[in-house]
């Protein structure tokens, strides 16, 4: 069972209409491919909607919470695993460990802050795991147009940009991660 650790919000967006199915779907898609999910451990908005898709549907969940996040974001009861951490970075170095590839959905700047850390570690070799944007909606075209042009004015390598796999569609990007793992 291959381990997919998908940083999302901890809230839900009224903006993006197709959001909440999409996160449901991808939770259907993580069980059908036999994947076990690995998040932030909250049972509250996109991250909740999440794990209990997967849950409902019989998949295997574990969540990794600071624990300066319990009283706040409130783990879910049914996780087939929780693990209680001191710190946001111990959180992210869990995630990174437990993780064979890495999702990005919509979030803000917790999720950012995720997967800039998860990217950069790939850019240097810490790891070599797959990295993938759900760009449901087009929610990242900014974030990926600020990029390019940090990598047209030399701050960022031709080859960094190419690391993440890009699709709005989580079939295809979720069969694209497997394949690289």
């Amino acid at each position: 069972m291959k381990s997919i650790c998908v940083y999302l919000g901890s809230s839900l967006s009224s903006k993006h209409s197709r959001l909440t199915e999409s996160i449901i779907t991808l939770g259907h898609q993580l069980v059908t491919h036999n994947c076990r999910l690995i998040y932030g451990g909250s049972s509250q908005g996109l991250m909740g909607l999440l794990a209990q898709s997967v849950i409902d549907k019989g998949g295997k969940v574990t969540g990794v919470i600071p624990t300066c996040l319990i009283q706040q974001e409130i783990p879910p009861n049914n996780l087939n695993e929780l693990i209680i951490v001191n710190s946001m970075q111990e959180r992210k170095l869990r995630l990174q460990e437990q993780a064979d590839a890495f999702l990005v959905v919509p979030g803000g700047l917790g999720t950012l802050e995720e997967v800039f850390d998860t990217w950069n570690a790939i850019k240097l070799g810490i790891f070599n795991k797959p990295l993938g944007f759900l760009n449901i909606d087009g929610y990242y075209d900014g974030l990926f147009s600020f990029i390019k042009n940090c990598s047209d004015t030399g701050f960022v390598k031709k080859t960094h940009l190419d690391i993440p796999i890009i699709n709005a569609n989580s079939q295809i990007l979720l069969t694209e991660l497997l394949k690289s793992t």
